[in-house]
C-alpha cells in the first residue's frame, strides 16, 4: 500500500508519502519491537504499565506515546522524543494529530492507528516526510499497540531516519 500525499500549497504541514511493511529495518525499530514483544502478557497483549521508559534510553529520542481522543476521531501525543520534535521543526507533544499534520496524513494515520489498534498487533511504514524541508528523509516507523488500565489503547512507536546510525 503507497499512500502519496504531498504536501498542500501555502501550508506548513508535514505530509508523507509511506508504504506498510512487514517488520522493521532500522536497528531502534527493532529493540523498540524486541522490548514491546517481551511485554507481552498471557492474553497477547502490553500494558502500558509495564513500559519503563529507562528501559528505552537508547530509542528515546525518537520514541513516541499516542492516545484516542474525542472518541477516537483523532489522537493525541502524550510523548514525542526529541529527535522527532527536532526533525518536524514543532512541538507535537500535547498536540492533536489534525493540529501537526495536513489533512490528508492526519486522517490516514487516525485510520492506520486504528486499524493497529483492532489487530494488537505491531505495524511498520516506511517512506519519506513531505513538507518543510524534509524531502530528503527517508524515515522508518514502527506502532506497537499498549493497553491502558482502563481498557483503552494507547501506541508506542519510534520514528528514525533510515541514514541515521543505530
Amino acid at each position: 500500500m503507497l499512500t502519496d500525499l504531498g504536501p498542500k500549497p501555502g501550508t506548513s504541514s508535514v505530509d508523507y508519502e509511506v508504504e506498510e511493511v512487514e517488520k522493521p529495518l532500522h536497528p531502534k525499530n527493532q529493540t523498540l519491537l524486541a522490548y514491546w514483544s517481551g511485554k507481552t502478557d498471557a492474553d497477547g497483549f502490553v500494558c502500558r504499565r509495564d513500559i519503563d521508559p529507562v528501559d528505552l534510553k537508547k530509542v528515546l529520542g525518537g520514541l513516541f506515546i499516542v492516545e484516542p481522543v474525542d472518541n477516537a476521531a483523532d489522537l493525541l501525543y502524550r510523548l514525542v522524543g526529541s529527535q522527532n520534535e527536532r526533525r518536524l521543526g514543532m512541538r507535537c507533544m500535547g498536540r492533536r494529530f489534525t493540529e501537526c499534520y495536513a489533512p490528508g496524513m492526519a486522517a490516514d494515520q487516525i485510520a492506520f492507528h486504528k486499524r493497529v489498534f483492532a489487530s494488537g498487533k505491531p505495524a511498520f511504514l516506511r517512506g519519506r516526510l513531505l513538507g518543510l524541508d524534509l524531502e530528503y528523509v527517508n524515515f522508518e516507523a514502527s506502532y506497537l499497540p499498549l493497553r491502558t488500565a482502563d481498557g483503552g489503547w494507547q501506541m508506542m512507536g519510534g520514528m528514525y531516519d533510515l541514514a541515521e546510525p543505530a
